[in-house]
């Protein structure tokens, strides 16, 4: 696996703080971002172009390990919005929970917050958090929010009866593994779609173009402003920050998940770019994704990146963003009729080697390194080849991941190890068996592993295991190894589990009942999964 790594930010710094966006009096200026880390102790400032604006939730510590490049830090609450007309805008500097050393910063004092009442408690919402987990889930998304018209350059939206089309260029608009995503159709859908949201976007670019101030000097400054949707009304927010009791103040670091947003349209929509054609490889706009194994990559947001070179996906992990409902977004792929049918595309990958260079900034003729873009809505493992596997765990996984106190860190889907003079791997001898693996944190920090097979050919019958490991064994080195020995064993699960596991629970399915019955032991199912889980 590869670790992803930030240049200009150093393993192991945690970020305190967003400070302005501030450009300088030239041409042809970018605008950038101030922020304040951690690094040992000691207050870093560092800048940023926009694109970065995707990862910095603030408390965000930046590990750069196998399958965590941040990990977030601080008191979790999950709280019900009220309606956006109750929200105050005050500044950060009045918040009684920020740290003494960052309201003695005039930069950090000054930034936007949303104030309002909920659950008993005051919440310090800063604005710039609020927008970057609406809209800030793609380099390009966030480019289009300070360009007047930014949306419109990037998508065309028409309707054809009871279907929406949408339309997205090659070269401006959304990168086409990105479309094969349904959260990012989701995600493009809500905003497009929604008048409300849309006007909350484009609020972006209009309060920076009325309220940026030039004193003078070299630079012009903004502290980010936008108008929030008043679609949040109802929303279940989930957020992590600092506390504090007695005064019951709640300063929003990051907010980890938002559920129950207001899908605007009942409607089959139907997404469309150039590059969607049959066969795909080889074709524009394409992309790459890292080999196992292969070497660290590299994200830097100032380097421009060779339009001439292919794309590549970088996984980050997941941003929690629901619906209300189950929108029914596809793909319209180029030469044929608008169906609900795609066929799969075919993954290429990047060898493994040394430390890889990818940029998110925009695409430019001449540029140096290849070009990347953020994934933060949807694990494509989740989605991969075999996506009609695990479908009712999958949703129970998900459900369980909305309680409070239980993140989903990971949900894959793969074909089990081959093991040598061994056919259990396979279902029969054109289907591998699969195995599902969900990876959760608990409030405490401890990890808990989610273990299925597939044995719903009836050759044999496994419980679902949860599992924690032993503080001396490598999480994946343990789960590679139960999963060959499960093979082995002719489908049971290993006795050593009880050596390298601390704990280890064995969960057995719903037994087969009649339909009146069926959503009980199913509910049944979710809650002796979730009761061993915690």
């Amino acid at each position: 696996m590869s670790r992803i790594l930030f240049s200009k930010i150093p393993k192991g710094d945690r970020l305190l703080a967003i400070g302005n966006f501030f450009k300088k009096d030239e041409p042809t200026p970018r605008w950038r971002l101030g922020s304040l880390f951690d690094q040992g102790g000691e207050l870093r400032q560092r800048w940023f172009d926009l694109e970065m604006s995707c990862i910095l939730g603030v408390g965000r510590e930046f590990v750069g390990e196998d399958n965590a490049p941040y990990l977030s830090h601080g008191f979790r609450k999950r709280l019900e919005l009220p309606p956006v007309e109750d929200w105050q805008d005050r500044p950060l500097g009045e918040c009684p929970r920020l740290a003494r050393r960052l309201a003695r910063n005039p930069e950090v004092a000054g930034q936007r917050c949303f104030v309002f009442e909920a659950d008993g408690l005051t919440v310090w919402l800063p604005k710039f958090e609020l927008a970057r987990k609406l809209f800030f889930h793609a380099a390009f998304l966030v480019r289009a929010a300070f360009d007047p018209n930014g949306l419109d350059m990037a998508f065309s939206v028409y309707k054809e009866g009871d279907v929406t089309h949408i339309r997205t260029p090659s070269k401006v608009g959304a990168p086409s593994q990105l479309l094969k995503i349904k959260g990012y159709r989701d995600h493009f859908s809500w905003l497009l779609l929604d008048p409300d949201v849309r006007r909350s976007f484009e609020s972006i670019w209009r309060s920076l173009n009325e309220e940026q101030i030039s004193t003078g000097s070299r630079y012009a400054r903004w502290q980010f402003n936008f108008i929030p949707p008043s679609c949040l009304a109802g929303v279940t927010m989930e957020v992590q920050g600092p506390l504090d009791w007695d005064s019951r103040d709640l300063l929003v670091w990051e907010i980890k998940v938002l559920q129950g947003l207001k899908f605007p349209s009942g409607d089959a929509i139907f997404f469309h770019h150039p590059s969607l054609r049959q066969p795909v490889r080889g074709e524009g706009g394409g992309w790459i994704r890292p080999a196992p194994g292969g070497g660290d990559i590299e994200v830097d947001a100032e380097e421009e990146p060779d339009e001439a070179k292919e794309r590549q996906l970088l996984d980050l992990p997941i941003e929690g963003i629901a619906f209300d409902g189950y929108p029914a977004t596809r793909i319209a792929y180029k030469g044929q009729r608008a169906s609900g049918h795609g066929k799969k595309v075919d993954e290429d990958t990047v060898p493994g080697g040394d430390t890889k260079t990818l940029g998110v900034a925009d695409d430019a003729t001449g540029g140096t390194i290849a070009p990347g873009e953020f994934q933060q809505l949807e694990s494509q493992r989740d989605q991969g080849q075999y996506p009609n596997r695990f479908v009712l765990l999958r949703e129970i996984i998900r459900e369980i991941a909305k309680e409070p106190g239980i993140e989903l860190l990971e949900l894959e889907v793969k074909p089990l190890p081959q093991v040598p003079r061994c056919s259990y791997h396979m279902m029969d001898k054109d289907t591998p068996r699969c195995y599902l693996m969900a990876k959760f944190r608990l409030e405490d920090g401890r990890e808990r592993y989610l273990l299925e097979i597939d044995t719903s050919d009836n050759k044999k019958r496994l419980s679902t295991r949860i599992v924690s490991f032993q503080a001396e064994i490598n999480p994946r080195d343990g789960i590679d190894r139960i999963l060959k020995d499960a093979v082995k064993a002719s489908l049971r699960w290993p006795v050593f589990m009880e050596k390298v596991c601390e704990s280890f629970h064995s969960i057995h399915h719903p037994k087969e009942s009649s339909s009146n019955e069926h959503q009980a032991r199913v509910d049944a199912w979710e809650l002796r999964l979730k009761a061993c889980l915690t």
